[in-house]
This record gives structure tokens, sequence and C-alpha cells, in this order.
């Protein structure tokens, strides 16, 4: 059986017993047994050797007595009880497993033991499985997720492969906050069987998935990963955070899951040959992934910043800098286009200081067009008139047709907006937004258009520079490895 369709049968299972399905509300048998019950389309078997029912369903004393066939074992047994558990589902046939149950190698030598047993019994098998020491996984594809406290899930074309489960959590939570859907989610705990190379090696084949997100503390094939790598980033793009940096965050990881963090200037130049994009935090993930998803590759570092004030954009020009990339110099026809659109007050070179004027779209098209010009940063917030008129709203209430307004106002500006899209994919140019304040405006239909085309605008001039410079990385990456 090939990699591909063991795992198929881990994140696609029709059928689905937990083992230490618990009645107590706030243990992991009772949560997940709970998100397993909302979800429709599979048989869910509850296996507790001390109840008859557990939430309304019959209890199992063992996998052993289930009167059907089972896919896929959650197990969240205590540890020591792991092994003979996996014995049980290996006669019962399971075909993978989840081992949700930590106190192993995490932990120190006794849980190693534990560990080492269970790898033991599982390979013997046949069996496949997930962690120990893990928060579970999810498809969209078919509606199948074991992850608790997580916010409704969206379908979407973004992977994430984490060997923190907390981390995992918060990366998908900030990412749904800002528009993006998932494919698959697993949070790969210790490893003992499947490693986190296996699972890239499988999101790189998902037809779902379009960006590999990644958060890594250490990696147990290393020559492996980055062989995948390489090939994968010619046509997948991977972005990772790479803990440990420093030697208390090595140690820090070594405990967290049993980890070898390597060193880390060795993991810098490997991602690097690779094409694996490395970001600083999590939040970052976020960032670079709306770009890659949302934007065309740039054909260069040039970059042109449009600010309704001269503050940010004189924050935003340092930020290019900072980033690597450099600020264009407009082109006489530019200049003469931007001088018919805007007052006295604008600054006559790049970063283009809008001059207090409130943010047109007819300043965009002229540097769209300026072939001196590889990409833009606009820092004046879409749906900027909807927000001026939320001010009216509060501050004018005998303003009777303010409701009226925002319609036609937000009408006109999609239209802008699809005129944006169709000349920047024309002009292979990336057009980045940065609004702060963008809360604001969230209800509106504009900002659902920016969600839907992974555009919502980065909340500061340095955000949005650092994911263009990723993107502007990225595009270089692939020119040269043609």
């Amino acid at each position: 059986m090939t990699l591909k369709e063991q795992l198929d049968n881990l994140f696609k299972p029709r059928s689905v017993a937990l083992i230490g399905a618990s009645p107590t509300i706030g243990k992991w048998g009772f949560n997940i047994l709970t998100l397993l019950l909302s979800e429709k389309g599979r048989e869910i078997y509850a296996v507790n050797k001390h109840e008859a029912e557990v939430l309304g369903l019959k209890a199992y004393p063992s996998i052993l007595e289930v009167p059907a066939p089972v896919d896929l074992a959650i197990i969240t047994v205590p540890f020591q009880d792991i092994p003979t558990t996996m014995e049980e589902c290996i006669r019962k046939g399971v075909k993978s497993s989840v081992v949700i149950s930590g106190g192993l190698a995490e932990s120190g030598e006794e849980g190693a033991k534990v560990q080492n047993q269970l790898v033991k019994v599982a390979r013997r098998g046949g069996i496949r499985f997930v962690g120990p020491n893990c928060m579970g996984f999810f498809d969209t594809s078919v509606d199948f997720n074991t992850v608790i406290f997580l916010p409704p899930l969206r379908k979407g074309p973004v992977a994430l492969i984490s060997q923190s489960g907390n981390s995992g959590q918060s990366i998908i939570t900030v990412g749904i906050e800002r528009g993006l859907g998932f494919s698959k989610y697993v949070s790969s705990g210790n490893e003992a069987d499947l490693h986190y190379e296996d699972y890239l090696e499988y999101m790189a084949q998902d037809d779902e998935t379009k960006v590999i997100l990644g958060y890594i503390e250490g990696l147990r094939e290393g020559q492996r990963f980055f062989e995948l790598a390489k090939e994968i980033t010619k046509q997948k793009p991977i972005v990772v955070v790479k803990a440990g940096r420093t030697q208390a965050g090595a140690s820090a990881a070594r405990s967290h899951t049993a980890a070898l963090a390597g060193s880390d200037l060795i993991s810098d130049a490997a991602f690097k040959q690779a094409g694996v994009i490395r970001v600083e935090e999590i939040g970052e993930l976020i960032d670079v992934a709306q770009v890659l998803l949302g934007q065309p590759l740039p054909r260069g570092r040039r970059v042109g910043v449009l600010s309704i004030g001269g503050g940010m954009a004189v924050m935003a020009a340092d930020s290019v800098i900072k980033q690597g990339m450099e600020l264009a110099s407009l082109s006489p026809a530019t200049v003469e286009k931007l001088n018919s659109v805007l007052s006295r007050r604008w600054s006559h070179g790049n970063p283009i200081d809008m001059g207090g004027d409130r943010f047109n779209y007819n300043c965009l098209w002229p540097l769209i067009e300026d072939d001196n010009i590889d990409a833009i940063l606009v820092l004046g917030s879409p749906a900027a008139t909807r927000r001026f008129l939320e001010w009216y709203s509060r501050n004018a209430p005998w303003l009777t047709n303010v409701d009226e307004m925002k319609k036609l106002a937000e009408a006109g500006e999609l239209k802008e907006l699809e005129k944006m899209k169709e000349m920047r994919g024309k002009y292979a140019k990336p057009v980045i937004f940065c609004a702060m304040g963008i809360d604001i405006v969230r209800q509106g239909e504009v900002y659902r258009w920016l969600e839907q085309n992974y555009l919502v605008p980065y909340p500061t001039p340095e955000r949005g520079a650092r994911a263009l410079s990723r993107l502007v990385e990225y595009s270089e990456y692939l020119s040269m490895s043609r």
C-alpha cells in the first residue's frame, strides 16, 4: 500500500472508534466525542471499560467488542495502556490510528520505553498512526475533524502540518479570522510512526492544497525533507516557522515533542536552497499564505508606494528597503498622469504621498502600467467611503439616506476592485493593501470581496512589505530553478 493510500485511510475514514470515550466534561474523551457527534457521514463508536453509555452512544468495553469494521481508532487512554490498546486495534483490523495521549518520549525515560513498545506493536501489525502527544487532524474535503476548540472551519487551499498542537490551533484560528480556508491539518506530536516528511509528501499530492504551511521544531528525516521540498516548491509554496533558533528554544523543543532541533544555520541555508519560505512568527505564516494565494508573482524588486498620508509613506518606504526591495523611479508618463488626478500637494515622487487627498483608484492605474514598477504597496483603506459613512451614522443621525449611500459606494468600489484585479493579472504586478483600523468595515461587501480574493489589507505597512518581500523571494527562486 502506498503512503497516499495509507494516509487516505487516516484522513478519510468511514467509521471511527474513540477509545477512552468519557462522559466527563473537559476530558479529551468527552471533547473529541462531542465533536465527532456533531459531524455527519460516518459511523462513530464509543469504547469505555466502565460505562455502558457515553453521550447517548452504546459504549463497548473493548474495540474488539465493536460489532462492525473500524477504519480509524482515536486513542485517549493513559499512556501505560496504549501498547495493549494498539494490539487490540490490530486484532480488530483497524487501518489507522491517532494517539492523543501524552506522557511518552517527551516526558522522560519511562515514557520513551512505552513509546518504543507502541512503535514495535504498530509496525508488527502494519498500522500507521499519528502522534502520540498530539491534538488530532482534520480534512475539510470530507468534513472530518478531531481537533477540538477551533472556530467553524472554512474550506480552502491551505494545508498545515504542525509539531505543536497549541501552535497549530493558533495558526488555524488566525487564518480563519483573516479569511483563509484550510484543506487539511495534522498535529504530528512526537512522530513515533508517521513523520513530518510523510505528511509533507501527502499534502504535495493533495489536489485541494495549493499552499503548505508548517510549524517545525525538529526534523527526523532532514535529508528526505529537503529532497521532497526541492520538488514540491516548484509547484506549491511551502512556508514554515522553524522554532528552536536559540539554545533555550532547542531545549524546549526536545522536551515538547522529543524533537531534535538541529543547527539553525544549517536549517536556514537548506530551506533557502530548497525554496522553502522561512518566516519568523505565526502571524507571518498567515500573511505570506495570503499573498501567495492572492497575488501574481512579481518580475522584480522595484516597489511603488501609494499612500494617503506622509507618515505612512515614510514607514512604508523604510519597510520596503529594510526587506531588501527598492523604491521604483516613476516614469515621466506616470508623473504626468498623477498630476492630472491629484492636487498640487502630492509628493511628485515615490513614495507617493497623496497630500491628504482621499484614496483614489485612478492613482493606481498609472502605477500598474508603469514598466519601472514591479509591485505596489497601497496605504489607504479599501472601503474607506463606507468607513466615513459609518462615522456619519454615529454623528449625524439626521442624515436618513446613509444606508443607500453605503450601497452605492460599495457597488462603485467593487467595480474598481474588479478592474484592479484584471489589470494586476495583465501586468503581473502584486497590489498589496495596508490599512489600520480595517475592523471597522469587516461587515461590508467590499471586505467580503477582499476576503474571497485573499486581499484582506495588512494592518501595518511593515507587515505588508514583509509579506511582499517573501513573494519576491519565491518568484526569484522559481525563475532560477527553471
